[in-house]
């Protein structure tokens, strides 16, 4: 959507990414819901050494830049306008925090 295009992307089988990182040698977490993330977060970030934080995430939420930048905001309109699934999903998330914010002018 950076560029103007529509998203795709193809169903995977649910994949535990925190156990195939431990399969590797890594120290593996998972984030399951907002509620857990600071903790995980701290507890990953404290580990000493190599970690994998699979996070499981709103499929619909925008990626957004840190600033608004206007060519962005074009290319993501042009994007929602031809066939982006979840096209209702991502606009309302654009209309929540914090997505409203940074997106204004």
């Amino acid at each position: 959507m950076f560029l103007g295009n529509p998203e795709y992307g193809c169903e995977l089988q649910p994949v535990n990414f925190a156990r195939v990182a431990e399969g590797f040698g890594m120290r593996g977490f998972s984030i399951k819901s907002p509620e857990t993330c600071s903790a995980v977060l701290d507890e990953a970030l404290a580990y000493d050494g190599p970690v994998l934080v699979d996070a499981v995430v709103d499929a619909n939420e925008p990626m957004l830049p840190p600033k608004r930048r206007d060519e962005y905001i074009k290319k993501l309109k042009k994007a929602l306008e031809q066939a982006t699934p979840g096209r209702a999903e991502t606009e309302r998330a654009l209309n929540e925090e914090p997505a409203r914010t940074s997106l204004r002018s």
